[in-house]
């Protein structure tokens, strides 16, 4: 680092207002020190490798207080883009249930294992009333406004009830009756 560049990070350097700094011991002259030191430890962080980076960071952050902590949580939710999020808390949920009715029944019993929140949308009578209507089961009775999962449960049912052979099992059936 020459002394333009000093000089310059210097003049980067964030400016503290004096009514922020009341009943402190600021300075002018503490105020250019704290900036000049401030420099030189971004000038011998640019120049580690990353392992020595990392655990600087780490020691620093373990000298933070919860404050200090949550400050820096928030500089980075906004320079750090999330990856991950799940869809069904940021969308609106008739968005959530249209594309979770585009799954099998055993995909949205599989997805309603995620999560409390997930299992409450794979219990909605919207996903799975088409799904039984297609194959022609109506339900019996009309489930009261703050009934969930009655067509599930008449879905699961009727499966449960169905005769299914295994591919073996119906070979061996056509076999027999010629």
């Amino acid at each position: 680092m020459n002394g333009s560049d000093y000089r310059q990070s210097l003049s980067d350097a964030p400016r503290f207002d004096a009514t922020e700094t009341r009943f402190s011991a600021w300075t002018p002259v503490t105020n250019k020190l704290f900036q000049e030191r401030t420099a030189l430890i971004l000038h011998w962080f640019d120049l580690w490798m990353d392992r020595q980076r990392k655990e600087f960071i780490c020691q620093l952050l373990k000298r933070c207080s919860k404050t200090q902590l949550k400050f820096t949580r928030d500089c980075l939710a906004e320079s750090v883009p999330i990856s991950r999020m799940d869809f069904t808390a940021v969308l609106p949920r008739f968005l959530s249930l249209y594309i979770m009715s585009f799954l099998s029944p055993r995909d949205i019993c599989s997805a309603a294992q995620l999560c409390w929140h997930w299992k409450f949308l794979a219990e909605q009578d919207c996903l799975w009333s088409p799904k039984c209507i297609r194959l022609g089961w109506f339900l019996p009775y009309s489930p009261s406004d703050h009934e969930y999962g009655a067509w599930k449960r008449h879905y699961v049912a009727c499966t449960a009830s169905l005769d299914i052979l295994t591919p073996r099992e119906a070979a061996d059936s056509l076999t027999s009756i010629t």
